[in-house]
């Protein structure tokens, strides 16, 4: 069981750091991953950038063992099914001020700014996804 692939997505306002912000997801992604940056506006119209960092098979696995380890056992304590979707995505969210700091920490929508985490099971007719996910993070775990 593994990961067909992942994504990274940040929404930043115009006053953010952007090259700091990009730094760190190029850390969390990987030196070889590349990172899209799109330039918009917000539903109000203020200036707004998108950044998209896109995630091989293998590059997905190992973004997402760098989270905290605390993190991951929080994702395996709260139960793992309701991040997961009916397409097998398994959808996490993590902190951007924790994440400059170097650190890839799990957190509620609520909690202020926020790197959105997409990955896409590896699983197939018959298999328990939710088994499958929980095997995967705790082998991340160690």
């Amino acid at each position: 069981m593994g990961l067909h692939g992942g994504s990274w997505r940040i929404h930043s306002s115009a006053v953010d750091d952007i090259n700091l912000i990009t730094e760190a997801l190029t850390w969390l992604s990987g030196v070889d991953s590349v990172i899209e940056v799109e330039k918009g506006k917000s539903a109000l119209g203020a200036p707004q950038i998108t950044l998209i960092a896109r995630l091989s098979k293998k590059g997905a696995l190992k973004s997402l063992g760098m989270l905290s380890v605390e993190s991951l056992e929080n994702l395996l304590e709260e139960g793992l099914d309701r991040r997961i979707d009916d397409e097998k995505v398994l959808h996490i969210r993590i902190s951007i001020p924790d994440l400059v700091g170097g650190e890839a920490v799990l957190c509620d929508s609520s909690d202020g700014p926020i790197a959105k985490g997409r990955f896409k099971l590896e699983a197939y007719p018959g298999d328990d996804i939710v088994a499958l996910a929980t095997r995967m993070v705790s082998e991340l775990i160690g």
